[in-house]
């Protein structure tokens, strides 16, 4: 059955998105494109007050959307940046207002593009309001999903069983032609598979142990100086980094992060400071000292890295696919999360452009190209940190070095500091960092005599 046609056609059928956060509401309107009914299950209830939710544990620390995020989001929702913008949310020039200190080294302050900084809650509410505003979504809150349904044979979903939860016997069952698991890294959907008789995906997991602690303060315009954010990297010597930035309506957020249990930041105001304060300086550091708190230290723990290889599964029932963290879950610090969810949401609407005719297979591969190099990436600079366990001393050593010359040639070289940042942003291929000039670059800069 071959329900979906080109988006530009007739759209038919009706899919159901688990999960209303950045992952679902993308697919949701990927889907829309191509389906005359998508509904969109939330188990929270979704209040759009501003507030992190309990769905979104990560809700209160630090955000950004990258470059490429930014112009996914724009593709499914012509105008949503600037609206953003006109609702408060910071527009930062990359690199020129935000000092970064990557592996001992400052990036060369070079303009590279724009970045909107704005808190996940504030993000999330109104991507919710742009995706309720689209005819054929509707959005269901306060629902769990308990279970798949099946056809007989269980080669097809046909369906999924809701709840409302802590409330028994109130199940209900919802048919559909297609089901959306983006309900994060937990994997309801590789669980589901096990369940009807498929077998799970592969799992690829680093441990990296890191610990988040963040809070809000409220600066005034101007305040800070120039510059609009601060990010200091852990090194191997010290796992420790800071991460503040100006997000919507002159809210600044501090987040601190740690690699190992020694590491994690303290909750307790003062400590919390004090941690910070060991890797902060200058004037937007003075004028956050100088702030008003506006919320309590907000903590959260993140144990590893997590990759699920559906793309490599031999059988797969059809109506089912999985996205967002349940297939790939990157170390925050990256800050490549919402871009990463974004991207698989974009690879999902071009595998519907050709139909839902083995939409699952199809999905999966086109997700796995997309989530190669962030993945690669990622992974990279965590197996540099010697606290991360599974990778060899010799080679954490040597992927330290690198990163270290590499940054010490960005602090002088525009070319290279374009090369990294656009690297960790996502904007463009990583592979840019093994052009000839900027190898030679950090050749000169790699660690000679005493530092070798």
């Amino acid at each position: 059955m071959n329900l979906a046609r080109h988006r530009t056609g007739t759209a038919a059928g009706h899919a159901v998105v688990l999960g209303a956060g950045i992952a679902g509401l993308c697919a949701a309107r990927a889907l829309s494109e191509v389906f005359d009914r998508v509904t969109l299950v939330e188990r929270d209830t979704l209040a759009g007050d501003g507030a992190p939710r309990r769905g979104v544990p990560q809700g209160a620390h630090v955000h950004s959307l990258t470059v490429r995020g930014a112009a996914v989001l724009e593709e499914f929702f012509p105008g949503f940046v600037d609206r953003l913008a006109a609702d408060g949310a910071a527009v930062v020039t990359a690199l020129s207002e935000v000092e970064i200190v990557f592996f001992g080294s400052l990036l060369h302050k070079v303009p590279v593009g724009t970045v909107l900084q704005a808190g996940r809650p504030f993000l999330e509410d109104r991507l919710r309001e742009a995706v309720r505003a689209v005819p054929r979504i509707t959005v269901l809150d306060g629902r769990e999903a308990i279970a798949p349904l099946a056809t007989t044979g269980n080669d097809r979903v046909v369906g999924v069983r809701l709840a409302r939860p802590g409330l028994p016997g109130s199940t209900e069952d919802v048919d559909a032609d297609l089901v959306v698991d983006a309900m994060g890294r937990a994997g309801r959907g590789a669980a589901w598979l096990e369940a009807l008789g498929y077998r799970k995906p592969a799992e690829q997991r680093l441990r990296v142990d890191v610990a988040y602690a963040s809070r809000r303060y409220l600066v005034p315009p101007g305040a800070a100086g120039p510059d609009h954010a601060l990010l200091v990297g852990a090194t191997p010597a010290r796992p420790r980094g800071l991460v503040l930035t100006r997000q919507e309506n002159d809210l600044w957020v501090l987040s601190l992060y740690g690699f190992g249990r020694p590491d994690h930041p303290p909750t307790e105001p003062g400590e919390f400071l004090r941690f910070a304060a060991e890797l902060a300086s200058g004037p937007i550091w003075e004028a956050l000292r100088r702030a008003e708190p506006v919320t309590d230290v907000a903590a959260f723990g993140y144990p590893h890295s997590l990759r699920r290889h559906y793309h490599r599964l031999r059988r797969l029932p059809d109506g089912l696919i999985s996205t967002g963290d349940a297939i790939c879950s990157l170390n925050p610090i990256y800050g490549a999360g919402m871009t990463v969810a974004a991207l698989q949401a974009a690879a999902l609407r071009e595998c519907l452009a050709d139909g839902t005719r083995d939409l699952p297979r199809r999905f999966y591969r086109s997700a796995a190209k997309a989530l190669r190099l962030p993945w690669l990436f990622s992974t990279l600079a965590d197996r540099s940190m010697p606290q991360v366990p599974g990778t060899r001393p010799a080679f954490a050593a040597l992927l330290g070095k690198s990163f270290r010359a590499t940054m010490r040639a960005a602090a002088t070289d525009p070319e290279v500091a374009a090369a990294v940042w656009n690297a960790v942003s996502l904007t463009a291929s990583p592979a840019a960092l093994a052009r000839p000039r900027v190898v030679a670059a950090t050749l000169r800069n790699w660690p000679r005599g005493s530092e070798r």
